[in-house]
């Protein structure tokens, strides 16, 4: 059995994360573990096929990440204060970030939401708790949102 001394927390700065991070400080005062809590903002190739000039699209990119990393510092401050966390901001696809931040930092279990979508969406714009489960090489919690 693996020894969990490294938590990845992945966040969707979007909606509520709050529920994940309970389940991420109870885990990690409980194991003793450090924590990475992880936000992937949207990958520039989302903007491709949009007529709009480049250096609107990297002002939007550049002021969007500057809020985004604002946002997860309050974030981590109100969900994990006193905790042993690193906060992780990386530009990308949601489920390539939180793999690929998770086998850099050596984490030993991921912790993340799930949002059910349904139907069309589901279809559309897939699972990154499913992607992240079926891919990852660690032990993956998921937690589905409060009612």
């Amino acid at each position: 059995m693996r020894t969990i001394k490294h938590i990845l927390v992945a966040v969707d700065l979007m909606e509520d994360s709050s529920f994940v991070a309970k389940y991420a400080k109870l885990f990690a005062e409980r194991l003793n573990a450090t924590i990475t809590v992880v936000y992937a903002t949207p990958p520039l190739s989302q903007y491709f096929g949009l007529y709009l000039p480049q250096d609107t699209i990297s002002k939007f990119h550049e002021d969007s990440e500057k809020g985004a990393i604002r946002e997860l510092a309050k974030f981590v401050e109100s969900n994990f204060a006193g905790a042993d966390v690193v906060q992780r901001l990386a530009n990308g696809h949601p489920q390539d970030v939180i793999l690929g931040i998770a086998k850099e930092s050596n984490a030993d279990l991921i912790i993340m939401g799930t949002h059910s979508r349904r139907g069309v969406d589901r279809i559309m714009f897939g699972s990154v708790a499913s992607h992240v489960v079926k891919l990852a090489d660690i032990p993956v919690l998921t937690v589905r949102p409060e009612k």
